[in-house]
């Protein structure tokens, strides 16, 4: 018997991808990571900031951080455009909403080599 687990992996393109995270350092990151759980097609942000990174952060006088993590998401037909809606989704609000999407997030960037199908 084929098991629902199963059917639903081979109908489903689930992709892994690493990304830096540049936010606020008033904001807190896991309001941003909620934001970015928030968009479609997305299922999980796993943050995996190494201590050395949040040493640097706390000593940072631009107030920026930088984080890194994980992200898992449903692919359609190219995940590597995929990455570009996410991030363009990330960034921009709606038209004439001069407010960012997901407030503290400054900038994202996806490592497309750390793309993986799982």
């Amino acid at each position: 018997m084929i098991k629902l687990k199963n059917i639903l992996a081979e109908a489903l393109n689930i992709y892994s991808v690493d990304i830096i995270i540049v936010s606020d350092k008033d904001a807190n990151i896991t309001d941003v990571f909620d934001g970015m759980r928030a968009i479609r097609r997305v299922t999980i942000v796993r943050s995996n900031t190494s201590d050395e990174r949040e040493v640097k952060n706390r000593s940072r006088t631009d107030g920026k951080e930088v984080h890194t993590a994980t992200i898992k998401f449903v692919a359609g037909q190219d995940p590597k455009q995929d990455l570009e809606f996410f991030k363009t989704t990330m960034l921009q609000s709606d038209k004439g909403d001069p407010n960012k999407r997901i407030p503290g997030l400054r900038h994202v960037v996806f490592k497309p080599e750390s793309l993986t199908k799982l």
